[in-house]
């Protein structure tokens, strides 16, 4: 059922403490795939390099993130984000501006590049459609990157590559019996194979992945979406079809939050996935964890703002 997108408030992110506290990230090194589609444009080399999430991070690599020379502190200048004006347009407070996109670990997708690339009036991350800069379809929620998520056994869904090399996470869709994995050849089949899956996600998956997930998602792409007539979970990766405006077009799905994820708390003033305002009576977002934001200028070195928090830059 469509939902009616409200004056353009971005998602909120939860976040994991310790990965803006200054905690290493995962203590893994990260896998070196760019994930560039042919919608990308090439920023800078992609070669990953282990680092932590925290600001202090950042702010030391910033002489590598103008140049996009490092995944994990790729250059993220210029968006924005403003609840009062709506999404249309190029201006900095309407969306990213195009002269300073947020790149994916050395490339620009449609979620970063400062356009609306749909015409819906949402410019980039604050496209509900739009999952993070590693984002290469702003009409869908699928990233639009081939290959990405598409295999059966799932990585974290965010970080935007497919390799489970640099996060530790993993999750079968052939395991879920509301068959999210129908559409990309993972069909539900349970078994043996089910019965031997660990109950819980390694505390590795869960620091790495868990800061570049929007509340309400676990951290395989299986989301909670409010509706007029009740929540719904979708899998993001259903189909180029499955968008805010067509979850008839949208697999459902088991959330994995409980071992991977973040959940969204209203009353807290959070905003949950898929919306884009605070519950009535907040007078602003929260972002528990982290910073709020408007604008990336408002967030540490190399974080970019993305609708309504600082987040860290994803490997790519």
């Amino acid at each position: 059922m469509p939902i009616t997108r409200a004056a353009a408030f971005p998602v909120v992110s939860v976040w994991v403490l310790a990965a803006l506290a200054g905690c290493p990230r995962s203590g893994v090194e990260e896998s070196g795939d760019s994930g560039t589609s042919s919608g990308g444009i090439t920023a800078g080399s992609t070669t990953a390099s282990s680092t932590t999430a925290s600001s202090a991070t950042a702010s030391s690599s910033a002489s590598t993130a103008d140049s996009g020379s490092d995944t994990t502190d790729g250059s993220a200048t210029g968006s924005s984000t403003d609840p009062t004006i709506g999404g249309s347009g190029s201006d900095s407070t309407t969306g990213n501006d195009p002269g300073n996109p947020v790149d994916c670990g050395g490339a620009i997708y449609a979620c970063g590049d400062g356009e609306d690339n749909d015409g819906d009036g949402f410019i980039d991350l604050i496209d509900p459609e739009c999952t993070g800069p590693c984002d290469d379809d702003e009409s869908s929620f699928q990233t639009g990157l081939p290959g990405d998520n598409m295999d059966c056994k799932q990585d974290c869904f965010f970080d935007g590559n497919s390799g489970q090399g640099d996060d530790g996470c993993i999750w079968d869709l052939r395991c879920d019996p509301e068959n999210p994995g129908a559409n990309v050849g993972c069909e539900y089949t349970g078994g043996n194979n089910c019965n031997n899956i660990p109950p819980n996600q390694d505390p590795t998956c869960v620091m790495f992945c868990e800061q570049y997930v929007p509340p309400g998602c676990d951290c395989f792409g299986c989301c909670e979406v409010q509706t007029p007539d009740g929540p719904v979970y979708i899998f993001l990766n259903s189909g180029p079809d499955c968008s805010l405006d067509n979850l008839d077009a949208c697999e459902s799905c088991t959330s994995q939050i409980d071992d991977c994820g973040v959940p969204c708390v209203p009353e807290e003033c959070q905003v949950c996935f898929g919306e884009t305002e605070p519950p009535p009576g907040c007078g602003e977002n929260t972002c528990p964890g982290g910073d709020t934001c408007e604008a990336t200028a408002d967030c540490p070195i190399d974080f970019f703002c993305y609708l309504g928090c600082c987040y860290p830059p994803p490997p790519g």
